[in-house]
């Protein structure tokens, strides 16, 4: 589930605080700078002397249980894990789960998946869209206060000035 991108020693002394192994098929990259960083992961960039930070994180990662959606796709009805899903976007009445392979059209209204999914690292950035927090690759501020979020699949989502400060505030827990 892990790569750790650090010295031998800081690597060991790594493993001992979080009690994490490496592990050949991994999901997260724990490193110390963004050049070690792998688009296609999780990426957790931090000094060794904010290690005991990221404690509470990685229980994150590693705790929660897989949890899918339900919805229907060209292929028919589909269950995607919620940690394939890079964004969720309403067009009217029709609630869109995206992933990097597929369009999934979910049954749900967008509030009540922003409920739900809160918890779980899914955060409402609009009136109209939900972003997966472990799929953002870049944030960056933008005109009149809102942000530019650029997710891994290089898709480039607005942070609505009304959901700047929740925003912020969740990425700072």
């Amino acid at each position: 589930m892990f790569k750790i991108k650090f010295s031998i020693t800081d690597k060991e002394k790594i493993k001992q605080v979080l009690g994490i192994e490496e592990s050949p098929s991994y999901e997260i990259v724990l490193c110390r700078c963004k050049e070690d960083m792998e688009s296609d992961k999780i990426n957790l960039v931090f000094d060794m002397e904010h290690l005991n930070d990221i404690a509470s994180k990685i229980q994150f990662f590693t705790e929660v249980k897989k949890i899918y959606l339900e919805g229907k796709s060209e292929d028919g009805e589909v269950k995607v894990p919620l940690e394939d899903i890079v964004y969720i976007e309403s067009f009217g009445n029709d609630i869109y789960a995206y992933t990097n392979d597929s369009t999934v059209l979910l049954p749900l209204k967008l509030y009540q998946l922003s409920e739900q999914l809160e918890p779980f690292g899914m955060i409402r950035v609009g009136k109209s869209c939900i972003v997966n927090i472990a799929q953002i690759y870049a944030v960056k501020p933008h005109l009149n206060g809102k942000l530019t979020i650029t997710l891994n699949n290089r898709k480039v989502i607005e942070v609505n000035r009304t959901y700047v400060a929740a925003f912020k505030s969740y990425l700072r827990k």
